[in-house]
């Protein structure tokens, strides 16, 4: 039965590694709902989080086959119901003199903010749980909306949860 999985990879960072990564998962063939590389806690190396639909054993098969992989410093895999997972939005809407009352007040609703505004369109960011950004969006379609600029989900291990390994030096990834 497939389920979301998040999968955290700590790599080196340079260009090769990353695309070393990415073709094992391509080569895997798994439906990846989210892809974000950034850096991490560790001058020089980068952490690569993505969130897939799949079953359990693909999915640590994934994991085994990223291990392996040179310039991976450590791969891991877990439920997304036991992450803690943010995207960002940004959303380019309408506006003008007698919406913006209304406008406010979504933006409001779902704590959001009007980063930018002028020329008949004002553009909202939010951050949050996927949801939250998909009912924020929903509720910004009444004013029309211009242009959608998503991130992918961020996942970290929730913090009640399983604890990551203590690094024997600080240069060890730690997920």
């Amino acid at each position: 039965m497939a389920q979301s999985h998040a999968i955290s990879v700590l790599l080196d960072d340079d260009l090769l590694t990353f695309n070393r990564v990415i073709g094992v998962v391509r080569r895997r063939n798994v439906p990846i709902a989210s892809l974000v590389s950034s850096a991490s806690q560790i001058p020089g190396v980068s952490r690569l989080t993505f969130s897939m639909q799949t079953d359990d054993a693909s999915a640590d098969r994934l994991i085994q086959q990223l291990r392996k992989s040179f310039g991976v410093r450590d791969a891991v895999m877990f439920p997304v119901e036991d992450a803690v997972t943010r995207e960002i939005a940004l959303i380019k809407v309408r506006t003008n003199a007698a919406s913006r009352a209304d406008l406010l007040a979504v933006v409001s609703q779902f704590a959001a903010a009007v980063v930018d505004e002028g020329g008949g369109a004002c553009i909202v960011e939010i951050a949050g749980a996927a949801a939250r950004t998909e009912s924020c969006i929903r509720a910004l379609e009444r004013f029309g909306i211009l242009e959608i600029a998503r991130s992918g989900a961020v996942a970290m291990r929730a913090a009640g949860s399983s604890p990551s390994p203590a690094p024997n030096n600080p240069s060890e990834a730690v997920l």
